[in-house]
């Protein structure tokens, strides 16, 4: 999941951006050429389609892979093994995916050191008697925080790293002691300065060190909707691939819109059928960062359904499921964004998404008017987490229109901030001589943006001599969801508790071929607050490090939340682990203000900007840090102190900030509240004047 706020400076979003941004954008219309591509000439030693029968087994590939950037996907086991690791938890993995009707794992080796040696040894082997085949996924030099400092480095695909000759070679031997091994891919291949690195020249030794060991085993690369549709991609890479990964993000880099399956894929294979190259969709089961707001079941069932037909006749080789949550873990707390209950209408609006003047989403309903009431109000609540810190006016509105025509509008740069704000509209004279009226709550860009993400909430809406139906969005029905673009999403978004086993369950039947219909969203007890005041990760609580709104934050000081932890001296190494989130994201506006950081013994193991980004989106440090080994500041001791810091670098004049931390884990240290369920255990202080540390825990 991608938090919906400032990611690029906001005074570069003007007009000549949506030019670029609706140019690159995928569409329904779009060609990307009129006349068939030339077959490609082929590099690699085995024809297309003797791979193409090691690859694809009976049915199409049916297949899930875990990891990444994802919350759920947890598969290893519990406690570290003797060398202070932990491994992949091959027997219960293999069990939920036999559950779940999958035939093929994509095995990503990114998380752990130890993945490498878990697939060989374990894994590849269990899989084979269990009849799933495994493709094997690598990362690009993007991906790939190595340091030979060990707590400066972080999650690579080891051991080869960015060796992909060696990889190539590897996972050839591989999958020849383990034929269920039928091919290896690539991630992100070309984003960013990573395509630098695949010359023909490299492509070429890559193929050929693969195929002196095995010509069969395939050979793919991540290619998002940009590169699927390319001439000048598979010119340059198509001789030396069998294929692509397509990662669907509909039509504006979302996980919300299912209706551009068919398009999207009807232009790709326009690319790659002449070459005959194979295409496997992969689904986002679980958050994509640049997204505004996470799957749900609904998108998954609805996605699988779209994509089948093309995997029945055999146009694709199958469906790969990212992020399937397979472990038995609730929905992230903080994902329930209503103001009471579980429901909201949102208005959501993708990183990197490009909009044009008179875009719009909204909600409206025909109310009735009550003759008899001398005056009629509309009241609700809505919050966009912008409070006008920042530049940004004038792009994005949010509207309440009674029978077509505004009677109250605000910028999303108002003094709303990051919780809901009521408001109450006097709208007597707009109904005046009416029995009915219709009301429509709306988000209306009055320039274009090329970078402007949004997740605009409204709820609690009430009406003083009209009646409103299911004004708190408790369910789908009572409103008509409306747009005029496919970048600016509407939807009515129900948080589920048990979202992640709604997830599975939709894979589960979708993938064999059933329907599925998602049971009734169970409500939630109203609390005395906004929904939205509880952003932990999981349960009540987290720790929060902050500044108020509109306060100067001088120079120099932390906060800080600080805990003696106890060491085990037996212990093979020594990690800990943790998730954090703020509201900002990359932005030079407010670079090298304020830094998170972590110490142990006051040993600096971890420092980021608060602009590192993803914003208001949990993450493991950030998305290459993964767990941080801290063995050489802990090892012959019998205790250490761990302190989570919010320190400011610079004086400024106004950035509210709420840094949250929670889910603390460690290798070899006794953590005690890792999940700051209490407020005990951990000593807060500060010696800013303006930085507070608090243990905040709503119920």
């Amino acid at each position: 999941m991608k938090g919906p706020h400032w990611r690029a400076l906001i005074s570069l979003v003007t007009a000549s951006c949506v030019v670029t941004a609706l140019a690159t954008a995928p569409s329904a219309t779009a060609q990307p050429g009129s006349e068939p591509p030339p077959p490609t000439a082929r590099v690699k030693d085995a024809p297309l389609s003797d791979i193409n029968r090691n690859v694809v087994p009976p049915g199409g590939i049916k297949a899930a892979m875990t990891g990444g950037n994802t919350v759920f996907g947890d598969v290893r086991e519990a406690n570290p093994r003797a060398d202070g690791y932990r491994h992949i938890d091959t027997p219960s993995l293999i069990s939920k995916l036999k559950r779940e009707g999958l035939n093929t794992y994509v095995y990503g080796i990114w998380d752990s050191p130890t993945d490498w040696d878990d697939l060989r040894t374990e894994f590849a082997p269990a899989a084979g008697r269990a009849g799933i085949r495994i493709w094997v996924y690598v990362v690009p030099p993007s991906e790939c925080l190595d340091s030979p400092i060990p707590s400066r480095s972080g999650r690579c695909s080891r051991p080869y790293k960015l060796d992909f000759v060696s990889w190539a070679r590897e996972i050839a031997k591989l999958s020849v002691a383990n034929p269920n091994v039928v091919a290896w891919a690539i991630d992100d291949f070309v984003i960013g300065a990573n395509g630098e690195l695949f010359t023909p020249e490299y492509m070429q030794k890559i193929v050929d060190s693969q195929d002196a060991v095995n010509a069969n085993l395939g050979f793919y690369t991540t290619a998002y909707y940009g590169e699927a549709v390319s001439d000048s991609f598979y010119a340059r890479f198509g001789p030396y691939i069998d294929g692509i990964v397509y990662p669907y993000l509909g039509y504006s880099n979302n996980t919300q819109d299912p209706s551009a399956v068919g398009p999207n894929l009807d232009n790709i294979l326009k690319q790659t059928q002449p070459r005959g190259l194979g295409v496997l969709f992969l689904l986002y089961a679980n958050r994509f960062l640049d997204a505004a707001n996470p799957p749900t079941e609904g998108y998954v069932a609805k996605s699988i359904g779209n994509a089948m037909p093309y995997v029945r006749d055999g146009r694709i080789m199958g469906i790969n499921n990212y992020g399937l949550p397979l472990a038995d873990k609730p929905a992230l707390v903080g994902d329930n964004r209503a103001a009471h209950g579980i429901g909201r209408f949102s208005v959501a609006l993708a990183n990197y998404a490009g909009t044009r003047a008179g875009d719009y989403g909204q909600a409206e309903q025909t109310v009735l008017v009550n003759p008899f009431a001398r005056r009629k109000t509309i009241s609700f609540a809505d919050f966009d987490w912008y409070y006008g810190n920042l530049p940004g006016a004038g792009y994005h509105y949010k509207q309440l229109l009674v029978d077509g025509k505004v009677v109250w509008e605000s910028d999303v740069i108002d003094a709303g901030g990051d919780t809901y704000q009521q408001r109450t509209v006097d709208v007597t004279e707009a109904v005046r001589g009416k029995v009915s009226a219709t009301i429509a709550l709306r988000v209306l860009d009055k320039n274009g943006v090329g970078d402007y993400p949004l997740d605009i909430g409204f709820d609690d809406v009430r009406g003083d001599g009209l009646l409103v139906l299911n004004g708190g969005f408790e369910g789908g029905w009572g409103w008509k969801i409306s747009g005029n673009n496919k970048s600016i999403l509407p939807s009515i978004d129900l948080y589920a508790t048990d979202r992640p086993a709604r997830i599975r369950d939709a894979v589960a039947l979708t993938m064999r071929g059933l329907p599925y219909f998602a049971p009734p969203v169970p409500p939630e007890r109203q609390g005395p607050g906004y929904r939205t005041d509880n952003f932990a990760m999981f349960g009540h609580g987290r720790l929060s490090l902050s500044a108020p709104p509109k306060t100067p934050i001088p120079a120099g000081g932390c906060a800080s939340a600080t805990q003696v932890m106890r060491v085990d001296p037996s212990s093979a190494r020594y990690e800990i682990s943790f998730w954090d989130y703020d509201q900002y994201a990359k932005t030079q506006a407010i670079q090298n203000y304020l830094s998170k950081r972590l110490l142990i013994d006051g040993n600096e193991v971890y420092h980021h900007d608060i602009s590192d980004g993803p914003e208001y989106t949990w993450m493991n440090g950030d998305g290459g840090q993964g767990p941080i080994d801290i063995s050489a500041f802990v090892r012959g001791k019998d205790r250490v102190t761990v302190s989570y810091q919010l320190c400011a670098d610079r004086p400024i004049p106004d950035l509210a900030i709420d840094v949250g931390m929670d889910t603390v884990t460690a290798v070899g240290l006794d953590v005690r509240n890792p999940g700051f369920e209490s407020t005990g255990d951990w000593a807060l202080t500060s010696t800013n004047p303006v930085l507070k540390p608090a243990i905040k825990i709503v119920r």
